[in-house]
């Protein structure tokens, strides 16, 4: 019995550690997320970059930071500085663009189905996957 504890400590401490974290160079970034990080954050450098399994993340020279898909679709982006609102759907874009004209987007999540994106206002805007405003709420 014993023998077989320790065999399932040791399966998932090996398991735990093959998936770790793992620093990466800004280079072993998926092509589309180096592209992405080249066109909408021009002069800005990759500081620090990691893989996780099958999920990557990179923290920009200013502190954004930008989690990847596989494949190195954009999952999640924050920057204080502001995201480009090129990078949402074009209907979610001219919303903020129209209804917050002079306020960051400083946070930005997506998944299969959804947007939601935070101002610095504190102001949380969630869209459909076209863009179409689902609802709002002010961050408390």
């Amino acid at each position: 019995m014993k023998k077989l504890h320790m065999i399932a400590v040791l399966v998932v401490f090996g398991t735990a550690c093959v998936f770790a974290d793992k620093i990466i160079s800004a280079d072993a970034l998926p092509k589309n997320a180096q592209t992405l990080i080249g066109t909408a954050f021009p002069g800005k450098t990759v500081q620090y970059a990691q893989a996780d399994f099958n999920e990557y993340e990179a923290v920009l020279n200013d502190g954004t930071e930008i989690q990847f898909t596989g494949n190195g679709d954009w999952e999640e982006i924050k920057s204080y500085g502001g995201i480009p609102a090129a990078l949402l759907p074009k209907a979610a874009a001219d919303y903020i663009g129209t209804q917050y004209p002079n306020v960051l987007i400083v946070k930005a999540e997506k998944d299969w189905q959804a947007l939601e994106v935070t101002l610095a206002n504190r102001m949380e805007l969630y869209f459909d996957k076209n863009g179409k405003l689902l609802g709002q709420k002010l961050d408390d």
